[in-house]
């Protein structure tokens, strides 16, 4: 089983900031978010310490440390696991970050966003090659990261390559600090056991459908 976890609300998500590199920490609210799932958390892993690999960025870091203290466990920090590279629009608004944007092209996986930063397959393939290493261990882990380092982790469970998941168009929903569980099953399948878990999310979709 692998559990994977999005850092809480960061302070660039409430102050018009551009996310990828742009190291800002937990918002107050992002605090309570990463206790909550903490505690859930706790819950999955019935009394295992497994170890938590985060992302050397500030939001992951913070989260992972909270998560940590609740189960007892060390913390290993990876910058494979870091967000898209966003370059020169690190730390700029997202209005500023507007004006040096290169021209977009969705399914190419070379398109390189903003100068100085990734393509999407750079970032897929640092991300991938973070989580295979960590594959090598015996030893249980579960992994705080962020919204794009997650859904590339979920494209090669699934076996896609980043070609295809651009060409299908094909995405996920990572919302702050909710909890995906990836498992094998019986049949050795690759299964996603829980997407973008969050309690508060999961009753307010209910509501809205009653």
């Amino acid at each position: 089983m692998i559990i994977l976890v999005r850092h809480g609300e960061a302070r660039h998500h409430v102050d018009d900031l551009t996310g990828g590199w742009t190291d800002s920490s937990l918002t107050e609210k992002g605090y309570v978010q990463i206790e909550q799932a903490a505690g859930w958390i706790e819950d999955l892993c019935s009394g295992q310490k497994p170890a938590v690999i985060t992302s050397d960025l500030l939001r992951a870091k913070q989260s992972a440390r909270i998560i940590a203290g609740r189960l007892g466990s060390e913390i290993i920090v990876s910058a494979l696991l870091r967000e898209k590279n966003n370059g020169q629009a690190a730390g700029k608004t997202v209005q500023a970050a507007m004006t040096m944007r290169l021209p977009r092209q969705a399914d190419d996986p070379d398109n390189r966003n903003y100068p100085g930063g990734e393509t999407r397959r750079e970032f897929f393939e640092r991300v991938i090659k973070g989580t295979a290493q960590l594959l090598l261990s015996d030893k249980p882990f579960f992994i705080v990261a962020h919204k794009g380092t997650i859904q590339n982790i979920l494209f090669w469970w699934l076996g896609f390559s980043i070609d295809e998941a651009c060409r299908r168009a094909v995405s996920f929903a990572v919302s702050a600090a909710s909890i995906t569980v990836l498992t094998v099953n019986a049949w050795k399948e690759h299964e996603i056991s829980l997407l973008n878990y969050r309690r508060d999310l999961l009753i307010k979709k209910v509501n809205s459908t009653l």
